[in-house]
């Protein structure tokens, strides 16, 4: 059988003139993370035209309704073309929903137009690496399965900057419990665990997998209390070995009340991150904190946001070329973290 050749070849031009002809698609965007991404971008992009694609028509047409210049629409995502016709005109495909078939994907590539996903686990992204591999000069492909799309590996870069070299990075999140999550979050983080029972960290330099006792850890929260909390297989522990080049790198979950909540006020998003390196000849050790009052699924729907504004060239940038992308490799560091303290998060840094 003869492997399908791409038949897109990048053009800048078109590129740019898709922002003014096209919509910008978010399949899934009547669920909870989706809801968010959609408003965070007609807050950020009230000029341009998005599709909301559910299997639900009426919940999508309120999201619609809700944020003006969109149109609900149904989507399939077992389904070539996600079950749209060729007459749709599709700026990007942000895919919100899992899909194992990874139907949205292909769609992108054959448009030549952006493909973002924040649902695929460490362990599931062989299919997508080779499809990519297959038609890597289709269309640009983002992978943004990080925690929260992307908050912590950006709070934890931003950390790094300023060591000679790192020896670990250890995150830590904490989810409210009264925290509002949909149903395709918790599925995402069900079927991570269930696939993968063990945990991905980094020892040594080496990768390991955690389970059982060792897999426990503890967690400072922003007001100090010590919280159990349990290793978890996120896409920032990859990329902060890759990006520091940290010989350790860690991941802690925890699931407790926020210290938004126990001031009195909503239930927030708490992100910890601890690193130790050599920075001017001796060691140091940097704690930083990010809080978002709104929540983990508006800070994960506004992180999407940002690398879409990125690989679109909505930010003051050219729009990205075809190729495989992880979002801290879309946008600058600084400006992302200004983006979301800008919408709500409060960061904090304190060394030792």
């Amino acid at each position: 059988m003869k492997t399908k050749e791409p038949t897109i070849v990048f053009d800048q031009e078109r590129a740019s003139n898709l922002m003014t002809t096209a919509q910008v698609l978010f399949a899934g965007g009547s669920g909870v993370v989706g809801r968010a991404a959609v408003r965070w971008f007609r807050q950020r992009h009230p000029g341009i035209p998005v599709l909301i694609g559910g299997r639900n028509l009426q919940a999508a047409g309120e999201v619609a309704q809700e944020v003006g210049a969109a149109e609900a629409v149904a989507i399939d995502i077992d389904k070539p073309r996600l079950g749209l016709g060729d007459d749709v005109a599709i700026a990007a495909v942000v895919m919100l929903a899992p899909e194992a078939g990874l139907k949205g994907m292909s769609y992108a590539q054959d448009l030549g137009v952006p493909y973002l996903n924040i649902n695929t686990g460490l362990t599931e992204l062989g299919p997508e690496l080779a499809l990519f591999a297959h038609r890597a000069t289709a269309a640009p492909v983002v992978v943004a399965s990080h925690w929260m799309a992307g908050a912590a590996t950006f709070l934890a870069l931003n950390s790094a900057k300023g060591f000679e070299s790192i020896q670990s990075i250890r995150i830590g999140a904490i989810l409210d419990e009264k925290d509002t999550a949909g149903p395709s979050s918790l599925e995402d983080m069900e079927r991570v665990h269930e696939l993968a029972p063990a945990a991905l960290v980094f020892e040594g330099g080496r990768r390991i997998w955690l389970s059982g006792d060792a897999a426990k850890g503890k967690v400072e929260s922003v007001d100090g209390r010590s919280l159990d909390a349990t290793a978890f297989s996120s896409f920032d522990i990859v990329s902060l070995h890759a990006a520091p080049g940290a010989s350790d790198v860690r991941f802690d979950l925890v699931t407790d009340e926020s210290s938004s909540r126990r001031r009195g006020g909503e239930a927030a998003h708490e992100i910890v991150v601890e690193i130790e390196g050599e920075a001017d000849g001796r060691t140091k050790h940097l704690r930083s904190t990010l809080e978002f009052k709104h929540g983990a699924c508006s800070l994960t729907g506004l992180c999407v946001v940002l690398s879409l504004a990125s690989v679109l060239g909505l930010n003051d940038r050219s729009p990205a070329r075809p190729g495989l992308y992880l979002p801290e490799l879309l946008s600058d560091t600084k400006w992302f973290l200004d983006e979301l303290r800008s919408a709500g998060a409060t960061i904090y840094e304190d060394s030792k």
